[in-house]
């Protein structure tokens, strides 16, 4: 009895021993390979032309099904064409969110284009003033600049050394001017640009209440 048990249970592990080399064999045989030649003919085989081997293959099994596609590989000018379509595919969705945050904050803060266009006043209002302080420092500069410039032209026409103070103010006031002639310059582009910006956000609005009374999404 014992020596009957021992018997099957060695021929039950050779048969399993058996099966897996079998299942092993069907799964590290031959590949087959499916290609499509210059001609546009489709092809079989257990291995690729060299002239084939650089373009798509699809990889077969034993019931002739696609198990595996082994894409070509990409030239040069197709690497940087895909690079240059994902570059301007993420613009354009960067530009896209953009638009959508900024549809979103006119409904949000804005019901008529009344409301916009106080906005845009209150704020070319307070550029107005930044504006005008900055005029006042200019004209003050350029009054003192001017007697600085008088006082060295004097002392010029005395023959007299000009004092290193006075040189020093003549120096401090000019770059002091200019500073404030390109902070005036940036204002005045500032204003320009929240003038244009608001204008834009009028026709926007203008473009989104249309379509929401219209019905439209």
């Amino acid at each position: 009895m014992h020596t009957r048990i021992v018997a099957l249970l060695l021929t039950a592990a050779l048969t399993a021993t058996f099966a897996g080399g079998v299942l092993a064999q069907q799964q590290n045989g031959p590949k087959l390979y499916k290609w499509v030649d210059k001609n546009g003919v489709t092809h079989y085989g257990s291995s690729v032309p060299p002239e084939y081997a650089n373009q798509q293959l699809d990889v077969l099994n034993s019931e002739g099904l696609t198990v595996k596609t082994i894409q070509a590989p990409q030239t040069k000018e197709q690497k940087a064409k895909q690079q240059q379509d994902q570059t301007e595919a993420a613009a354009v969705a960067k530009q896209q969110a953009a638009q959508k945050a900024t549809d979103q904050m006119l409904l949000d803060t804005y019901t008529s284009v009344a409301d916009i266009e106080q906005d845009r006043s209150t704020h070319l209002k307070a550029l107005d003033a930044q504006m005008d302080v900055t005029n006042a420092a200019i004209s003050g500069l350029q009054g003192n600049l001017k007697a600085y410039q008088q006082r060295q032209q004097e002392l010029g026409r005395q023959h007299r050394p000009v004092p290193a103070e006075l040189t020093k103010d003549l120096a401090s006031t000019q770059q002091q001017l200019q500073s404030d002639q390109q902070l005036l310059a940036q204002q005045q582009q500032q204003k320009q640009s929240v003038q244009a910006q608001f204008d834009a956000y009028i026709k926007r609005f203008q473009q989104l209440t249309a379509t929401q009374n219209n019905g439209g999404g």
